[in-house]
């Protein structure tokens, strides 16, 4: 091969752009890896890896000072903090030299990759082609331009742990990760600080109980906690902030020496895509799909340049795992994507999560479904004799099966014991199952043993109860159930006894519907009751053409499928109502839906979204009954007609005498369908545009 030609091209040395180079290369692949800034990217350099070690180093403090009380000695120790972060930061760059990677086979370039074309990059001023591309270029903080806020007061995590010395009044705007971990380890630290988010409260997504724990613990450590507020302006080193949405409301002040942003992240997205052929958002990501392929089939993009997904360390490092695995074995291996992603906060204590939990619950399940177990801390053992009882474990199941949904932990291991609830998710365990393991004795699993006794306890209680609801939840299924199975015995007692084959049988069934007046009936009364049987609205559509007609069966699929989609709408309300659906990933569908739900109705119908899911899902969220019928009356006639029409392309009388061959078809209602169809299209398009 060309010097000049590589199998792979990594762009980005961080996690996953490491990860995919290093296991390409000792595949035999040959691999170019290049990178414009730091090898180790942001992890090592400015992310995990410093964080974790300045809150290490808080730790020891805290201890120290617990223990000693202050001291001439103990002070040089918190003021050389940030030294002790950058000699932590050295070791690990130390492991992660040009060489190194060069010994396992690759090739390392420091420059600045841009795409020339499809198939190749150009890394200062030189091309290199590639047979395949892997971009994993990160992402960095996300900045305000603000008056008053001057470039040397203003710190992210890329600066951060440059600083000489801990600064004595910090503010941080922002309450996600880096932000409560800085606040917790610069706070303890000596630091004044003040902490700021747009949230009502802090870890206001996590479970009450973490909720509650945090904010309490982070109040007696000192930290000004100010909520719901925007930062509005600043004078002389005092930022003044005001209540979300409103430009006159004062809420409060901090004063400050320097202020941190940690208010999110924006994808580094690599020069050249478009000539690429690679689709991007900017501020949004590289959209990819479920193998982590681009729109450019050669490319693929792992990480935080992504579009969509969590912009974690583990995760690049996961998704980057299964590209290389793909690359090497030529496709022949696809490795599951997996959506159980633990998420760890490095306080003290820890705070982990895994899965469905917090408000997202409500937005998925019927809370009659679910059962939420709480384990304080204080009530293990281990807890008590390490004097480490601020902390709860919250475990969410599902009722009956006791089938782990998710789990929040803050405790001092609670990034170690998180992983016992994702491998659980992974493979569908119940609590119940978790609890009848045998854990070492003192140890902090053995919150997992009290959760499951707590859940197997409360279970029992309601068993009666929860019989009835899983009843009623799943009575439509069940009716469906019955319903098929009383109906495939009929027709197979029917057939045996008459003696006949399975397409005699069919052509009586035609001949039933087509000329006695019963037929017309039936089907109607099908459609009608079709949400309780579920039979594909489709194939019913298509059938009334090919018994009736054509405008015989539009008349009557549109009585029969109007009932249905009104029958489907109540179900939904009646089954679906007790849901929580506000401030979910779909609420501003929702909100449309219930506030504007003759035009969201309508469009949903020419835009052919599934049928049943219009009718449940206006039910679920409580659209306006007399707007979604209306919208259903109009919406439903493209999709009606096109099928009906193809339905009719069958020549009963041709089928029954030479079975499905070309003759058996009409081309003029094939045609026609055709012809209704892209009206319809034409037709949303248009709609779409007018709204």
């Amino acid at each position: 091969m060309a010097k000049n030609k590589f199998d792979i091209i990594v762009i980005g040395a961080g996690s996953g752009g490491l990860t995919s180079a290093v296991g390409a290369a000792k595949a035999g692949k040959k691999v170019l890896l290049v990178e414009k800034d730091q090898l180790g990217g942001e992890c090592t350099n400015a992310g995990c890896v410093p964080s974790k070690a300045l809150i290490h180093r808080a730790n020891q403090y805290a201890i120290a000072k617990k223990v000693s009380g202050d001291s001439e000695e103990l002070e040089k120790f918190r003021q050389t903090s940030l030294d002790y972060v950058r000699d932590t930061v050295t070791k690990f760059k130390a492991e992660e030299t040009p060489e190194a990677f060069e010994d396992i086979g690759m090739t390392v370039i420091h420059g600045q990759a841009v795409f020339k074309d499809k198939r190749s990059v150009i890394v200062n001023d030189q091309i290199y082609y590639y047979k395949n591309a892997i971009i994993a270029t990160g992402s960095s903080p996300r900045t305000i331009n603000l008056p008053g806020l001057t470039d040397e007061d203003t710190l992210t995590n890329q600066n951060l742990f440059k600083l000489n010395s801990i600064p004595e009044q910090l503010l941080i705007i922002g309450a996600g990760g880096i932000g409560l971990e800085m606040a917790y380890a610069f706070s303890v630290l000596g630091s004044q600080v003040t902490l700021v988010t747009r949230e009502p409260a802090l870890a206001s997504r996590f479970e009450p109980p973490i909720q509650e724990v945090v904010n309490r613990h982070f109040t007696k450590l000192g930290i000004k906690i100010i909520t719901e507020a925007d930062l509005n302006r600043v004078e002389n080193k005092v930022a003044h902030f005001n209540r979300i949405g409103e430009t006159e409301k004062e809420v409060a002040t901090a004063s400050y020496d320097k202020v941190l942003l940690a208010i999110g992240r924006v994808p580094n997205l690599p020069d050249g895509l478009t000539a690429a052929g690679i689709k991007f958002k900017d501020g949004v990501g590289i959209f990819v799909n479920h193998s982590q392929r681009t729109s450019n089939g050669r490319v693929y993009a792992v990480g935080d340049v992504t579009e969509g997904d969590d912009r974690l360390t583990h995760v690049a490092d996961a998704r980057a795992r299964g590209v290389v695995t793909r690359l090497v074995t030529h496709r022949l291996l696809r490795p599951t994507r997996s959506s159980v992603v633990p998420r760890v906060l490095y306080t003290k204590p820890e705070i982990a999560q895994v899965g469905i939990t917090g408000t997202v619950v409500e937005q998925t399940y019927n809370p009659k479904q679910i059962r939420r177990i709480v384990v304080p801390l204080e009530t293990n053992d281990r807890a008590k004799t390490d004097g480490e009882t601020k902390g709860v474990l919250v475990v969410v199941v599902k009722r009956l099966s006791g089938t782990i949904l998710g789990a929040e932990i803050m405790a001092p291991t609670a990034g170690d014991l998180v992983a016992l609830f994702s491998l659980a998710i992974e493979n569908r365990l119940s609590l119940w199952r978790l609890g009848r393991v045998i854990y070492a004795y003192p140890t902090y699993s053995l919150l997992l043993k009290k959760a499951g006794d707590i859940f197997l306890a409360k279970q029992l209680a309601s068993l009666k109860k929860d019989l009835l609801n899983w009843f009623k939840i799943n009575l439509p299924k069940l009716i469906a159930v019955v319903f098929w199975g009383l109906l495939l015995y009929s027709f197979h007692r029917y057939r045996v006894v008459n003696d006949l084959t399975y397409p005699a049988l069919t052509i009586k069934l035609f001949d039933f519907f087509t000329s006695t007046a019963w037929g017309p009936l039936i089907y109607m009364l099908i459609y009608a009751v079709r949400p309780l049987i579920f039979f594909p609205a489709t194939i019913l559509t298509a059938l009334s053409g090919a018994l009736f007609g054509f405008w015989w069966g539009v008349l009557y699929t549109v009585v029969g499928e109007n009932i249905s989609a009104n029958l489907a709408y109540w179900i939904g309300r009646f089954f679906g109502g007790s849901l929580n659906l506000k401030n979910s990933r779909i609420g501003n569908w929702i909100k449309s839906l219930r506030r504007h739900s003759f035009d969201t109705v309508l469009a949903m119908r020419l835009f052919y979204v599934p049928f049943d899911l219009t009718n449940y899902g206006s039910g679920v969220v409580k659209a306006k009954w007399t707007e979604y019928a209306l919208a259903t009356v109009i919406g439903i006639v493209p999709g009606l007609l096109t099928f009906v029409a193809l339905g009719a392309a069958l020549d009963l009388e041709k089928f029954r005498a030479d079975g499905a061959i070309e003759s058996s078809f009409n081309p003029w209602f094939i045609l026609l369908a055709v012809a209704i169809f892209i009206a319809s299209i034409l037709l949303s398009r248009w709609f779409k545009k007018r709204k």
